[in-house]
């Protein structure tokens, strides 16, 4: 097999990756929501393969929780009685939350070496790539060398096949010179098309380190967030429970009192 060849095979076997859809991406959402368990990149990944890519789940997952924290927003807007009971659900609700809370963050980390690691392979992947490609363009050159030769060739040949029609030996050899040098120049095309596929594979990986390195930025960003989100939870936590004291206080103030009026 030719050189050119062998290399393009390489290239194409490490850009084959499965798809998953963002429709089987939701629905995963929704069933592990409906199982009650914590929806994590990690855990969708698990639960989708290997193959689904780790960006789009990042994505759609921000989205989802975008989606839940408008939701709250809007309770904002409701009556206090409700806003109470909303609280004092919150307030429930927090101590279950923190340790789902913690896992996420444990995955997130999980998930950055993950996509640290990814990256260095498809590094080095581009690395390989790009000495294929090199040595695709060194074989170009040598093939384009060997054209000019051959042209040189055909040129001389049909030289001696017009100066030495009486020659049947030496019009012999000119046939034959010139057959060869047209075998050549047909070679030349297929090497070029080789190349061109080449170097449009390489702009592919591009592209997909580029992407990844996004991803890698969005989920520090969103490790950021999870440690405000932490604080924020524990400051909630701090006021509930005060407000839960000056409850308590306020109907000793009113129990009080009636309990110790003379009959």
């Amino acid at each position: 097999m030719p050189l050119g060849k062998i290399a393009l095979s390489n290239i194409q076997e490490h850009t084959i990756m499965a798809k998953v859809s963002a429709e089987q991406i939701n629905a995963a959402m929704e069933a592990m929501a409906g199982e009650g368990q914590a929806i994590t990149v990690r855990a969708l990944r698990e639960r989708l393969g290997n193959g689904a890519c780790l960006g789009t789940i990042s994505k759609l997952l921000q989205r989802r929780k975008a989606g839940a924290q408008r939701q709250i927003a809007a309770a904002a807007e409701l009556s206090p009685v409700l806003q109470q009971a909303i609280l004092d659900y919150v307030g429930q609700e927090l101590s279950a939350s923190h340790n789902a809370h913690e896992a996420e963050m444990n995955d997130n980390q999980q998930e950055l070496m993950d996509l640290a690691s990814e990256n260095e392979r498809q590094q080095e992947l581009l690395d390989l790539q790009g000495g294929e490609l090199e040595t695709l363009r060194e074989e170009l050159e040598r093939e384009r060398q060997v054209a000019n030769q051959a042209r040189t060739d055909l040129a001389k040949a049909q030289l001696r096949l017009e100066g030495l029609p009486r020659l049947e030996e030496a019009a012999e050899q000119a046939r034959m010179d010139l057959a060869k040098a047209q075998f050549k120049l047909e070679g030349i095309p297929r090497l070029e098309e080789a190349a061109e596929a080449a170097r449009a594979e390489l702009i592919q990986a591009q592209l997909k380190l580029e992407s990844l390195t996004r991803v890698e930025t969005e989920l520090a960003a969103a490790r950021l967030e999870l440690e405000a989100e932490r604080e924020e939870l524990g400051e909630t936590r701090a006021e509930l429970d005060e407000e839960r004291t000056l409850r308590i206080k306020a109907q000793q103030f009113i129990v009080d009192p009636i309990f110790k009026t003379p009959v």
